[in-house]
């Protein structure tokens, strides 16, 4: 996959809170959890990455490390970093999702707050999506 088919419409947001590593490394997450990014897919080069995206070639390394030990990746000096895993969403324990489901809520209600939404827009957009 292209890198600009790959980032199409990502944009880092300075203000948000989250820094930007883990905005990158969320990204590239739900495109695995989307099936986007499949086992085996090669990622963008970290030069490729920060150069579309604006940031420090450092925040996109942090962020590959980070899907790294996670498991999700695996980087393989000179080819380059590629998807390990056929479903990350499926590999972790139910506790442990629902953990990170309580975290993921949290970081969303902090995001939805900093421009002025809250959490009923967020369940009416939610509603609004599963009728649609």
């Amino acid at each position: 996959m292209s890198v600009p088919a790959l980032i199409k419409g990502w944009q880092i947001e300075l203000q948000s809170g989250i820094p930007a590593y883990k905005q990158i490394a969320n990204r590239l997450t739900s495109a695995m959890a989307d099936g986007t990014l499949q086992r085996g897919d090669r990622l963008p080069t970290i030069r490729e990455l920060n150069q579309a995206l604006g940031v420090n070639p450092n925040t996109v390394a942090k962020a590959y490390r980070e899907l790294a030990l996670k498991g999700l990746i695996d980087g393989q000096r000179g080819f380059g970093s590629f998807v390990k895993l056929d479903d990350p969403v499926n590999t972790l324990p139910e506790p442990k999702k629902k953990a990170k489901l309580a975290e993921l809520y949290h970081r969303m209600l902090t995001e939805a707050r900093s421009h002025g939404l809250n959490e009923e827009h967020i369940l009416k957009f939610i509603k609004q999506r599963k009728t649609s």
